[in-house]
């Protein structure tokens, strides 16, 4: 097998239909694939357009025969606030492909939007992660991540478009 280098970088308007394949990959990994709905479109007006609604990493892998890339790995992330804490970041979607797990890949990703957190001056990073996917689980807790479910029994409250635009008829 060739040598492979990985670069983590920002995401650029052209990555979207690499990461809107990685979003669908893991739909379907966490069993819910007719959720994942979003366009290349909208992913791309979304992080690009006048007013970002994201922003992302990748990672990108080359090989060192060739002069080819292919993107193996996304971070989604933008900035919160917290009234007790003030900024914050959230870390929407993170996902490394499964053929490229376990080389430090995905703890290089996490560790660059911890380190944007910190350059923002962020209080906190925050995310969730599915109850039953005892692999992130741990991989989130061997960085430091606590469940604050556990610890401080907080339960994550969601309307979907529906709800939301029923409720603001109301």
């Amino acid at each position: 097998m060739a040598s492979e280098n990985v670069v983590i970088r920002a995401a650029r308007p052209g990555d979207c239909e690499e990461i809107l394949r990685m979003i669908k990959e893991l739909a379907v990994y966490e069993k819910m694939p007719e959720k994942a709905t979003l366009t290349e479109e909208a992913l791309r007006d979304d992080a690009f357009g006048d007013q970002p609604y994201y922003r992302a990493l990748v990672a990108e892998v080359g090989s060192n025969l060739t002069d080819r890339t292919k993107l193996i790995g996304y971070a989604m992330y933008y900035f919160c606030y917290c009234p007790w804490l003030g900024r914050g970041i959230y870390l929407e979607d993170f996902y490394v492909e499964p053929a490229h797990r376990g080389r430090g890949i995905g703890t290089s990703i996490m560790k660059e939007v911890a380190k944007i957190g910190v350059k923002h001056r962020c209080n906190k990073m925050q995310w969730v992660c599915l109850n039953w996917n005892d692999v992130a689980v741990k991989f989130y807790q061997k960085h430091g991540g606590k469940d604050v479910t556990v610890e401080e029994k907080w339960h994550l409250f969601r309307m979907d478009q529906q709800e939301l635009a029923a409720f603001a008829r109301e």
